[in-house]
């Protein structure tokens, strides 16, 4: 009997101990993962740290924006024992008002963040500050922070980065986040008894930033932005720009914009947009010389004849357009030069108006480059009625961004060929150092030769004896075309007699084209009563000072002889 009872004794002995295994191996194998979190819950938290990101530079190598490694100090105050002495030092190597840390120090008695984007070369003073105090629920985390050293310079173009989740929001910022890397990383806290996280266990770093060398030219950027300032303050636009682009690769030398913004402190504007790539308007006379174009290739201009202007007027499908002056008979040429509307309206309706519409589609209008994030297309819709081919002709009815407008021009200077703009040079790994080096992209030839010989000399004398001259250099020749197009008004529902778009575009030096440059202005103010407001009298006076500052900076030896 005893020893049965030895025997049922000691298979409950073994079957228990063979429960107890199985409870562990199911544990231990089919519940680790979740035992695990619950461990880690109980004695580990998760920080959110912003990584940093790539660099990015200006064609000549100087820093646009870097991520600067900053460090946050945290502090657990409940295990604070002097928090006055605490609060008095830190104040001193941070800055930061002591009162404001003894209300953090007060108020909390976990774990806080004292301060946050701390100039990581504290860092040794902090520490030597916790050893010294003997405080060591003082603690430091690493991260980084977006900085532009330029500040506003090209800041539409370049964009920002979050200040809170450490990724590009707007500009090139925004358009290379996968290759400039950055976002949140997380860091392992471990926690006391009592859930307060007290050392670093792990940091969470996956990403492999990469750097970005643009085609931006900061120190013709800096010239393009203060002719830009001037004429801002002398004009009062709503909006303005100066655009620069090496009409022979189609790379962008600089883009001043107004309004513009410091990506450093991005949250202080409401405005971010970039109006050369965001916004497209109504492109006025910059379209006549294409208007040209056609009709040579056309075959139905004659150079040996004048034609009538109107006197200032002309009647199509019932629809009265009129002309700035009263023009009675010019030369094709003159047409250009001094910018008759009606002599452009008679020239546009003895084209195919098919091929007239397919001209502008292939000189790049309807359509994006494709080069900026949220970039227009512009509108620009085939209407082969007279009137509004006759609109169409003037740069009226349809819409063009100002980066449109520069490489159109850019192919009258080039020999004819549309380019892609090109806004990144090279993308390269600091790790490796390989790179990635961004070609000229050629879309097609799109103006002929035959036209072209003609054009070149029409826009020279555009900006020497026409509707440009207040803008002509005594140095260097320029080539280009002034453009106004009437705003329309919704409160009288007509083009408004007041407010305007003034352009002008071209390229310089005339017989060896190094730059093309576009000057826009949307509501830009009178000077006096009388003036009257166009690109001639408003955005091409701005030309003399951009062009001799300009190849003034580049060294360049007057091309005009004196």
């Amino acid at each position: 009997m005893n020893k049965t009872r030895v025997y049922i004794l000691s298979g409950l002995i073994i079957f228990g101990f063979l429960l107890v295994i199985l409870r562990l191996l199911y544990f231990q194998v089919y519940k680790k993962d979740e035992f695990l979190a619950y461990v880690e819950k109980q004695y580990y938290t998760e920080e959110n740290i912003i990584l940093p990101r790539g660099t990015i530079f200006d064609a000549n190598e100087k820093i646009l924006s870097i991520s600067v490694p900053t460090i946050s100090i945290f502090a657990i105050p409940k295990y604070i024992k002097n928090k006055e002495e605490v609060a008095k030092n830190l104040s001193k190597i941070l800055k930061v008002p002591e009162r404001e840390l003894l209300r953090k120090l007060y108020r909390y008695k976990r774990y806080t963040v004292l301060a946050e984007n701390v100039d990581k070369s504290l860092k040794p003073r902090i520490l030597e500050l916790r050893k010294t105090l003997k405080e060591w629920n003082i603690g430091i985390i690493e991260s980084s922070v977006r900085y532009y050293p330029l500040k506003s310079v090209a800041g539409t173009t370049i964009g920002f980065v979050s200040r809170r989740e450490g990724i590009g929001l707007e500009g090139l910022e925004y358009k290379y986040n996968k290759v400039l890397g950055g976002g949140i990383g997380k860091i392992l806290l471990m926690k006391d008894a009592y859930g307060n996280p007290f050392t670093i266990e792990n940091q969470e770093i996956t990403k492999n930033p990469k750097n970005i060398v643009l085609t931006i030219d900061s120190n013709i950027q800096y010239i393009a932005e203060e002719v830009l300032k001037g004429f801002v303050k002398e004009r009062k636009p709503k909006e303005a720009a100066i655009l620069i682009v090496n009409p022979h690769t189609g790379d962008i030398l600089a883009n001043a914009t107004y309004p513009s913004y410091d990506p450093n402190r991005y949250w202080l504007y409401k405005n971010h947009k970039n109006i050369t790539f965001h916004n497209a308007y109504e492109p006025g006379s910059l379209v006549k010389p294409f208007v040209l174009a056609e009709a040579i290739d056309e075959g139905v201009v004659n150079f040996n004849k004048k034609y009538y202007c109107g006197e200032g007027k002309i009647v199509v499908d019932g629809k009265k357009i009129r002309d700035h002056k009263k023009f009675k008979m010019l030369s094709p040429e003159e047409i250009i030069i001094y910018s008759s509307n009606v002599g452009a309206i008679r020239i546009a309706l003895k084209l195919d108006p098919k091929r007239f519409y397919q001209k502008l589609y292939t000189l790049g209008f309807g359509r994006s480059t494709k080069t900026f994030p949220g970039e227009a297309s512009g509108i620009l819709k085939a209407d082969y009625r007279p009137v509004q081919v006759a609109y169409a002709s003037i740069g009226q009815s349809w819409t063009a961004t100002p980066i449109q407008i520069a490489m159109a021009y850019s192919a009258v200077a080039n020999g004819g060929y549309l380019l892609k703009p090109r806004l990144v040079k090279e993308i390269i790994d600091p790790v490796t150092g390989d790179k990635v080096i961004y070609e000229k992209e050629v879309v097609g030839k799109v103006l002929t030769d035959k036209s072209l010989k003609k054009l070149r000399q029409i826009l020279i004398d555009v900006v020497e004896i026409g509707t440009a001259k207040k803008g002509k250099s005594e140095y260097f020749t320029i080539a280009g075309k002034t453009g106004t197009a009437q705003k329309y008004d919704p409160e009288i529902k007509a083009l408004s007699t007041e407010k305007f778009y003034t352009w002008f575009a071209g390229y310089f030096p005339a017989d060896n084209p190094k730059y093309t440059v576009v000057i826009f202005a949307n509501e830009p103010q009178k000077l006096y009563e009388r003036e009257s407001i166009g690109g001639g009298s408003v955005s091409s006076p701005v030309l003399k000072a951009l062009v001799d500052r300009l190849m003034f900076y580049i060294k360049e030896k007057p091309n005009k002889r004196s």
